[in-house]
């Protein structure tokens, strides 16, 4: 946290109480140090959701589920479905008995793989996209799923700060220069990017949100 943890504690208590399945989740995310969002981020997600009337939802990282029946408790109500994708296969069965509990299993398709290799197998278009995976593969998710973004779409990608030690001038061990400098890129390139419109709130781990234009210029971010 790069910022007081009492800040957060604070943010959380504006929520409202939770329903008991979240709560559950996020006591087991925290005793098996499960990555997944906050409450605060998990809220603005499905906030977004509904503000945006998403339809086609799309999460890289679907970890036991937190998140997506976060993101999938906003499609009962723009009556939408998400696609969510996790190469952990016992995370995976662990989210489909959640989805079940919460009675969004109708509203969700979980895919088990690694998402670098099913997202170009991917043929549909999607206006809200999640990411919330590994963050030494940011960069590579960025230009996957560029081309499955429909103009006018939201891209949210959590984590982007990690620590603060994006910030330069952090201080952290040499094993994380390699992910640092990586979303050190990724946000580079996402904010320089013509096609987006992007913005980055720095609470949660820090998150990123970017529209695209509806006149798309380019192809891959590659181009």
């Amino acid at each position: 946290m790069f910022y007081p943890f009492e800040m957060e504690q604070y943010l959380e208590t504006l929520l409202g109480d939770r329903d008991p399945l979240l709560r559950e989740m996020e006591d087991q995310a925290l005793h098996e140090t499960i990555p997944v969002v906050t409450p605060t981020v998990g809220n603005f997600l499905n906030l977004l959701v509904s503000m945006g009337k998403s339809q086609a939802i799309l999460e890289i990282g679907t970890a036991i589920g937190y998140s997506t029946i976060w993101l999938a408790r906003a499609a009962v109500i723009t009556g939408g479905h998400v696609t969510t994708i996790d190469m952990n296969k016992d995370r995976r069965a662990r989210a489909l008995i959640y989805f079940e509990r919460a009675g969004i299993q109708n509203r969700v398709t979980a895919l088990e793989g690694d998402a670098r290799k099913i997202l170009p197998k991917l043929e549909s278009r999607f206006d809200f996209v999640f990411i919330d995976a590994a963050k030494g593969e940011y960069l590579e998710y960025l230009n996957l799923i560029y081309p499955l973004i429909s103009p006018g779409g939201l891209l949210v990608v959590d984590n982007v700060l990690f620590r603060g030690w994006v910030v330069p001038g952090s201080d952290f061990a040499p094993k994380y220069d390699r992910m640092v400098n990586g979303l050190r890129q990724f946000l580079e390139d996402l904010c320089q990017n013509p096609d987006f419109t992007t913005t980055v709130l720095p609470f949660g781990d820090g998150v990123s949100v970017s529209k695209r234009q509806k006149n798309v210029v380019r192809k891959t971010l590659l181009d």
